[in-house]
């Protein structure tokens, strides 16, 4: 397996008339997972790094990931020796999770269901977790302060007293950011795939329109065949002062910002940072 991430300029997506489908990215777990999964071990080092800062060993814990998709990061926990829970909207997503920890052998550690990110917590009888974590702008797919709120007081209700939320995400500079795009790749088992990620920041300023939008388009080649697929959703966007504001109106602290090798830095207006939260 190989997956391989560059950034390059914008350039408007061509059309392909008749060649392509209009469909969500994340219902094709497989191709999901082939553009992913590679580079998981050091993501779940950067992982383990906040655990041991936090808890003096990041041996035996027990994690929870909300929107999980193809439980990735979860699969590598359970292979070092934790146990995990996952949930995800997706039903397609959670039965390939489901299949995957099965066929590594760490399905007995990993509890995956479906559910939302604002009522997980009623959908399963969870044991309490040392770590929840939400990476990779996967929590601005929450497109109101109503649903950030209901999503981490639930967070809060399922955390071990001293237990910690590790949130990672990309603030806004409203009005600056320019239009950017990522290219990336992944092989597994014959099928090779491209995907070309736009991301169209907020129109105007000082926050008022708050949802960047993500353009994806997916070149999947398998054998001689290949096909292409079109997608696209909006994140919410967050200023570092916005942000602030939610943690603290959902009754979070700050413990720390890392980067996303886990290594502490000072917040910025711009870029992407992992939060370390804990309920105050």
């Amino acid at each position: 397996m190989q997956r391989r991430r560059t950034e390059r300029m914008f350039v408007p997506l061509p059309r392909r008339a008749g060649t392509t489908q209009q469909a969500d990215f994340y219902a094709d777990p497989s191709v999901y997972d082939i553009l992913h999964a590679p580079g998981t071990g050091d993501e779940v080092d950067a992982l383990e790094r906040i655990a041991k800062r936090i808890f003096g060993s990041a041996r035996h814990l027990h994690w929870i990931e909300p929107a999980c998709g193809t439980g990735r990061y979860l699969r590598e926990l359970a292979r070092r020796g934790h146990t995990a829970a996952g949930f995800d909207l997706s039903e397609p997503m959670v039965r390939y999770a489901k299949s995957a920890a099965k066929k590594a052998g760490v399905g007995e550690s990993l509890d995956l269901f479906v559910a939302d990110m604002q009522t997980f917590d009623r959908a399963r009888l969870l044991a309490p977790v040392d770590v929840a974590f939400n990476l990779i702008n996967t929590i601005r797919h929450l497109n109101t302060d109503r649903d950030m709120l209901a999503h981490m007081r639930a967070i809060a209700r399922v955390l071990k007293p001293g237990g910690v939320y590790v949130v990672g995400l990309s603030m806004c500079a409203y009005g600056f950011e320019q239009e950017t795009e990522d290219v990336w790749t992944g092989k597994r088992a014959g099928t090779s795939v491209t995907q070309v990620v736009q991301y169209l920041p907020p129109k105007g300023s000082v926050g008022k329109a708050r949802a960047e939008r993500v353009v994806s388009h997916l070149t999947i080649v398998e054998g001689q065949r290949t096909r292409h697929v079109d997608s696209a959703y909006t994140l919410r966007g967050y200023d570092l002062a916005q942000w602030r504001e939610i943690i603290s109106a959902a009754s979070f602290r700050v413990l720390g910002v890392v980067d996303s090798d886990g290594r502490p830095m000072t917040p910025r207006d711009i870029g992407y940072e992992v939060w370390i939260l804990t309920p105050a």
